[in-house]
């Protein structure tokens, strides 16, 4: 027994030998060349990154991973309906169950590393006729067995650790990519909601728009019956108010259809969804903290998931090395044989044994050989992606800053031209009413005014969605 226990602790310390290649992060140097980045923090930012990844869990329905959108949006409803598509999404709660998925083949790959107990126990009874019993050849009898079983494949070069840390990194990939999903709903609600605000102000700019137009026709329709204006400009009067009127269904048909998308994020059936704050009540951050940029991998997960994916890759690389060499494995078994129950316990009827097994390739016409070489070959392609994903990052974060920065000057613009607008309307209406100008010139102002207020709003609410961008290319908060 001596023997066999030397034997083991043997094999035990020459598995500490690993085969196949160690993880090493592609370059990332033109990373460095961002404006507003530098390569210490860049790599600082990787470092963290790390950290966070090598934790044993990761909590994903703990909010206060995600506690940026709560600090970004203050409308009570906004945040309500947020809540309300975290905890009942149907995509999220896909991406929960395959995280939970991971976690249980990570569990299966780690237990691979142990020996497997089990137990076998059996009862018989054999007769064969009298005739072979008379020769000498039957048999007759009861036979009764118990044993304990044992089984263990050494890990002698690393397949099963490279299994086991192969699952590891997947699930940690799996994790972060359903907190990449659990950012994208935040800000896919946030921007539905922001175009809903939208278009709620856009119909009140229509109806205000076809009361003013009424009133418009109305009067028009009366100088026109004294004589005092031509059928001309009755008819240009009536076509204005017709365009009014077709752009109040046209957004009656938006809010719908935006309403719906929102109940669908939430898994609910279409409906209507609660109102709050106005675009222009949206409190919203004025500025962003500089220095965001360097710190972009630290915050967002699909980055942070490529590259998990890409070491999960990397340890296959190891296993389909480490079939190319022999394995060894141990069965063993424990207990008790005997013809008779009673004699079951009987210290003559205990049996023990143990085996050792070698198996291993001889010549396979290359297939091993090519087993490793489509490993490396799609680990690279999971490398190029790992690189990609980074590049896209810094090129999200870049257009957002960007979109927020260029929104803000459209705005400014169209506020100006929405003011000069609103003031000319006035001025030409009364020049009309006086006989100084024709009916031509009123229609042309009101026609500023109208796309006035509506590219007011829009750059607005395009503001107000430049933040959710940002918000969303920075991983969820900054």
């Amino acid at each position: 027994m001596r023997k066999v226990l030397n034997i083991i602790i043997l094999v035990t310390i020459l598995s500490s030998c690993m085969v196949g290649p160690k993880y090493s992060r592609p370059p990332v140097d033109e990373l460095n060349a961002y404006a507003g980045a530098d390569s210490t923090s860049i790599q600082d930012s990787i470092l963290f990154a790390d950290s966070i990844a090598r934790q044993d869990s990761i909590a994903l329905n703990d909010s206060t991973a995600l506690v940026g959108w709560i600090e970004i949006y203050k409308d009570p409803e906004l945040k309500r309906l947020i809540q309300t598509v975290l905890s009942k999404n149907l995509d999220l709660l896909t991406a929960v169950a395959r995280v939970e998925e991971a976690r249980a083949q990570y569990g299966i790959a780690k237990s691979g590393l142990w020996p497997s107990f089990g137990y076998n126990i059996s009862a018989g009874y054999n007769s064969i006729g009298d005739n072979a019993q008379d020769a000498g050849t039957g048999v007759n009898g009861a036979a009764f067995s118990g044993f304990a079983t044992m089984s263990w494949e050494l890990d002698l070069w690393g397949k099963l650790r490279h299994q086991k840390r192969s699952a590891w990194a997947q699930f940690l990939a799996t994790n972060n990519n359903a907190l990449a999903v659990k950012v994208s709903l935040i800000a896919e609600t946030a921007t539905l909601y922001f175009l809903l605000r939208d278009e709620d102000n856009r119909l009140e700019i229509a109806k205000n728009t076809v009361k003013s137009r009424t009133e418009s026709l109305n009067t028009i329709s009366e100088r026109y019956s004294k004589g005092y204006v031509s059928e001309l400009d009755q008819l240009q009067a009536q076509q204005q108010l017709a365009l009014a009127l077709a752009a109040v269904p046209a957004s009656e048909r938006r809010i719908v259809e935006l309403q719906n998308a929102l109940r669908l994020l939430t898994g609910q059936a279409p409906g209507t969804i609660t109102r709050g704050q106005s675009i222009y009540e949206q409190d919203l951050p004025p500025a962003i903290p500089a220095g965001i940029p360097s710190e972009l991998l630290l915050r967002r997960p699909d980055v942070i998931a490529a590259e998990q994916t890409l070491i999960s890759q990397t340890e296959q690389i190891g296993v389909a090395v480490a079939m190319r060499f022999p394995s060894i494995s141990l069965t063993g078994f424990l207990g008790a044989a005997s013809t008779s129950l009673s004699t079951l316990v009987n210290p003559a009827a205990l049996a023990v044994g143990i085996t050792g097994n070698l198996l291993g390739p001889i010549f396979e016409f290359g297939k091993n050989k090519r087993r490793v070489e489509a490993q490396r070959y799609v680990t690279e392609q999971y490398s190029y992606q790992y690189q990609k994903t980074i590049l896209n990052a810094f090129s999200e974060v870049d257009n957002s800053l960007a979109a927020l920065h260029f929104y803000r000057q459209e705005h400014d613009a169209y506020l100006m031209a929405l003011n000069a607008a609103s003031k000319a309307i006035i001025l030409t209406q009364a020049r009309y009413d006086e006989g100084y100008t024709n009916y031509l010139e009123l229609l042309n102002q009101q026609d500023n005014l109208f796309s006035a207020q509506i590219n007011e709003s829009a750059t607005q609410t395009l503001q107000n969605i430049a933040i959710v961008n940002l918000f969303k290319a920075l991983g969820g908060s900054w």
